[in-house]
């Protein structure tokens, strides 16, 4: 809850360098070359199923079973019902989760996005 409280919390550092980077298991299109290219070749990918599950992948969370990742990034179309929970949750944090061009997303109108997303928190996230 904004202002009141939490169970989740940011991690101490993450690494823009070469990052940990979650994506999408079954809708990756081609995120892994872009994370590649981006990034360079010392970057992990971790493919993992749920957009909540990879915000979480970007929190501090009291399951340690849960994967830690640096960013969340999609490049393919994804439904925003599935992202509006977790992007509030990196709001109330202090991340974000933009379009991969940096826009803000706009819970109105379509029920999509199409050019992908970017999600951080403690970094720059408009130079990433």
């Amino acid at each position: 809850m904004v202002d009141g409280g939490s169970n989740v919390k940011a991690r101490s550092s993450y690494n823009e360098k070469t990052p940990r980077i979650v994506v999408s298991r079954s809708h990756s299109g081609m995120v892994k070359q872009v994370a590649l290219q981006t990034f360079g070749n010392q970057t992990t990918i971790i493919p993992a199923g749920g957009a909540g599950y990879k915000v979480l992948a970007l929190l501090d969370v009291p399951d340690k079973s849960q994967e830690k990742a640096d960013l969340y990034i999609h490049v393919t179309y994804i439904k925003k019902w599935d992202i509006c929970a977790g992007n509030a949750i990196l709001k109330a944090l202090g991340g974000h989760m933009t379009t991969l061009s940096g826009e803000e997303i706009s819970y109105t109108g379509s029920d999509g996005i199409e050019g992908g997303l970017l999600a951080s928190i403690r970094m720059n996230h408009q130079a990433l």
